[in-house]
């Protein structure tokens, strides 16, 4: 008899949840990490299927989904039927602060479901360096409309391991909400330094207008709506809207998160060309 628990990890493909299902896998917790391909937000009828058996989820929010707040409300009564006990859901740095948010919405809808929850909302991570601004940093600048403004950056691979620490044992987390951050807010300007130090040649930091860096976006034809969100969120950074640093990594883990500098030295065969 399998008495293994049950996760389904939803964005499993992506960024927080590959790291997530790694984390779990390393940490050989006495849970199995369920990830489907057929699961799709855009099909509520494929739910059902997923939930079957699952104990616990880790429900992301796509950021490119303006309306993810209502596509979870099928999908948390669903969880509801299947008789999931817990879910962590993982939003955004800053999420308390607009309620009003598709993001806002969706940390309402999971508080007032009934099920025990924890709410954890990760700022900018270190692997957007690697996920969108590789070519300009092999190239030898950091291209973003930031200017002087600092932002408390933190590992994924740090979110993974406080995310997998909370659902290994959940009830010393239920209801709370954790804001992760990095140890250091920096300017890219400084990020532009430790580069140049890692790496070993001199990588610059443009700071375009936003204008200029949503149209550099366009011309590389990604969709008007993720154009208009990468916008939003560095106009954000300019406003010192990320710059906060909080203990709540290490109030879960016991352990310092990983700095600018470790994460670079860490990924330094990523960036030399």
């Amino acid at each position: 008899m399998n008495t293994k628990k049950m996760i389904l990890v939803t964005g499993s493909t992506g960024t927080f949840g590959s790291a997530l299902l790694n984390n779990i896998q390393e940490k050989q917790l006495n849970n199995k990490a369920v990830s489907l391909d057929d699961f799709d937000w855009n099909k509520p009828q494929t739910f059902e299927k997923a939930l079957e058996g699952i104990e616990k989820v880790f429900l992301i929010s796509p950021p490119n989904f303006a309306d993810f707040d209502r596509k979870v409300i099928p999908f948390i009564e669903e969880a509801k039927k299947a008789g999931v006990k817990f879910i962590l859901l993982s939003t955004l740095f800053g999420t308390d602060k607009n309620s009003e948010g598709t993001f806002g919405k969706t940390e309402k809808i999971v508080v007032e479901s009934g099920i025990k929850h924890t709410i954890i909302r990760p700022n900018f991570i270190f692997q957007n360096f690697i996920n969108y601004d590789i070519e300009a940093i092999k190239s030898g600048s950091i291209y973003l409309p930031t200017k002087d403004s600092k932002t408390s950056y933190i590992d994924v691979n740090d979110v993974a391991n406080a995310s997998a620490i909370i659902l290994e044992n959940p009830e010393k987390h239920f209801n709370k909400a954790y804001t992760l951050t990095g140890s250091e807010a920096l300017s890219h300007k400084v990020f532009a330094e430790i580069f140049s130090d890692v790496l070993g040649k001199e990588v610059v930091n443009i700071a375009p207008s936003n204008e200029e860096y949503k149209n550099t976006l366009i011309s590389y034809n990604l969709p008007q709506d993720l154009v208009d969100f990468m916008g939003s969120l560095y106009a954000g950074i300019e406003a010192d809207f990320f710059t906060s640093t909080t203990n709540d990594y290490e109030l879960i883990t016991g352990t310092k998160p990983t700095t600018a500098k470790e994460f670079i030295e860490l990924n330094r065969s990523v960036f030399i060309d």
